[in-house]
């Protein structure tokens, strides 16, 4: 099922989307969904910084600054999800520190699939942006795997 990195990544992105749905929705247990939000942000990141940031920092200066941004957008949200974390979804506060939460991942996204994944798409060979994809993907997988969560 190996695939490149970019369509790897942006389909990640909108499996959190759904995520942030049923959390916005408030139906359902809250607390499993933001329980299987933090799985899978968690083993996105990790994947992404040790597989897909550093080829991109090794295009040039300015993807490496990139991908130095978009380090600091991920620890910047997982900060967030743990002040989520602390709070009851049912509690005071708890809708404000989402929307908070998904505004935060969002403009990351946004950031990655329009500034990050076209400057790989466009230097890596379609056989790189696999190998790539694989590496990210073996790394993503073993961490969701940790969490209970089966791909």
């Amino acid at each position: 099922m190996a695939s490149d990195a970019v369509t790897l990544i942006t389909n990640d992105h909108r499996v959190m989307e759904r995520l942030f749905e049923r959390l916005r929705s408030g139906r359902g247990d809250r607390q499993l969904l933001l329980d299987e939000c933090a799985a899978r942000l968690t083993a996105h990141s990790h994947a992404e910084e040790q597989k897909v940031y550093p080829v991109l920092a090794g295009l040039d200066a300015h993807a490496r600054e990139e991908a130095h941004t978009g380090a600091d957008e991920h620890h910047e949200a997982e900060r967030l999800l743990h002040d989520l974390q602390r709070i009851s979804p049912e509690g005071p506060g708890f809708d404000d520190t989402l929307e908070n939460f998904i505004a935060t991942v969002a403009r990351h996204v946004v950031h990655e699939e329009d500034e990050l994944l076209p400057t790989l798409r466009e230097a890596l060979s379609e056989e790189r942006l696999a190998e790539v994809g694989a590496a990210f993907e073996e790394v993503r997988i073993a961490e969701l795997a940790v969490a209970g969560i089966r791909v």
